[in-house]
């Protein structure tokens, strides 16, 4: 997990790290050597004058024990190139790279860094970084099951085709079903070849009730029957399929506003490919058109890049719910900000 991004990453703080030193052993070869006067005592006075701490300094960079860089906003800006050419190699969108790096450099500009510091202090700093964009306010499903009082809680998977929304659903269903808590699928699919097909091997394999109409049916309807199926039979979750949309399918893009109009999901999750790149931000941006609660990564387990998670997340400014890390329905696994970026650093 995360292979090609750590290396990039470290590799690109070393880099920087080094500049800040390189550039430091040119100052010293650059400043004029001074005679000091005697130092009694390694301890600082804290009396002394503004022009006795000057002097303190350049006796620091001589003997090379407490060498500092201070660092200027030109240096900063060339420094963290190759840092925001890593981040963009590995998938992470031109906007969400130039922004962690403008953040490193609004942090850094002007402060004095100690040469056996600095790559701990940038390191540090984009690790803060990373998660304040990921760690977004997490949705307690168990505390939205509660708020319901006996009504089901209505769930809906939206995104592109191909990305994983029938088997993220089935996966869902799973993890409720595991505490205890009943669901009912809405085969709102009505598009797709085999689409109803599809979700119904999975309701087999799962003993989930299947609500559908025939192809070409009305998605909302098919939606609304599932709520009535589930209001009657006191079932706690309803999991709605939706059709793959594409920012060219107008028809369909509007289906989907009727879907959310009509039955009023209480979460929309967006699913996506881990493995998405900068597609991510276009996807996000055209389905948040009806409100996007949540995200769900797929094929977590083989993105060595990572940068996709930092492109949703800045992106919606919406939580990663969970993460697809294989095809059985036990590969699912809730998503935990600090838990990912501490396996980066």
């Amino acid at each position: 997990m995360f292979g090609i991004f750590k290396k990039k990453i470290t590799a690109a703080v070393g880099s920087i790290s080094r500049k800040i030193s390189g550039a430091e052993e040119q100052e010293q070869k650059e400043e004029p050597v001074k005679k000091e006067p005697e130092v009694k005592s390694g301890l600082k006075d804290e009396t002394s004058t503004p022009a006795e701490e000057q002097k303190e300094g350049i006796l620091s960079k001589i003997t090379k024990t407490f060498t500092e860089k201070t660092l200027s906003d030109g240096f900063l800006r060339d420094a963290l190139w190759e840092l925001e050419l890593a981040l963009l190699e590995n998938n992470v969108a031109q906007e969400v790279a130039e922004k962690i790096t403008a953040d490193i450099k609004a942090k850094l500009v002007g402060k004095k860094v100690r040469k056996k510091e600095a790559e701990k202090i940038i390191q540090d700093i984009l690790k803060e970084d990373i998660l304040e964009i990921l760690d977004q306010p997490k949705i307690n499903l168990e505390e939205k099951l509660k708020m319901k009082e006996g009504k089901p809680l209505v769930i809906a998977v939206i995104g592109f085709n191909g990305a994983g929304k029938t088997t993220s659903l089935a996966k869902i269903a799973n993890y409720f079903k595991k505490r205890n808590h009943s669901c009912v699928f809405a085969a709102a699919d009505s598009f797709r070849v085999a689409a109803i097909e599809q979700l119904e091997e999975h309701a087999k394999k799962l003993n989930v009730k299947m609500i559908k109409h025939q192809y070409g049916a009305d998605p909302a309807a098919v939606i609304y029957d599932a709520i009535a199926h589930a209001e009657a039979k006191h079932i706690k979750v309803v999991l709605a399929d939706t059709a793959g949309r594409v920012h060219t399918d107008k028809n369909l893009l509007m289906e989907l506003e009727k879907i959310v109009s009509v039955n009023k999901p209480d979460l929309k999750f967006l699913v996506v490919e881990a493995i998405a790149g900068n597609d991510v931000v276009e996807q996000a941006r055209i389905f948040n058109s009806v409100g996007i609660d949540g995200i769900i990564l797929t094929k977590w387990d083989v993105d060595e890049k990572g940068g996709t998670a930092l492109s949703v997340c800045h992106t919606l400014k919406k939580p990663i719910v969970f993460l697809g890390t294989g095809q059985n329905y036990d590969d699912f696994e809730e998503f935990d900000a600090k838990t990912v970026v501490e396996s980066i650093f």
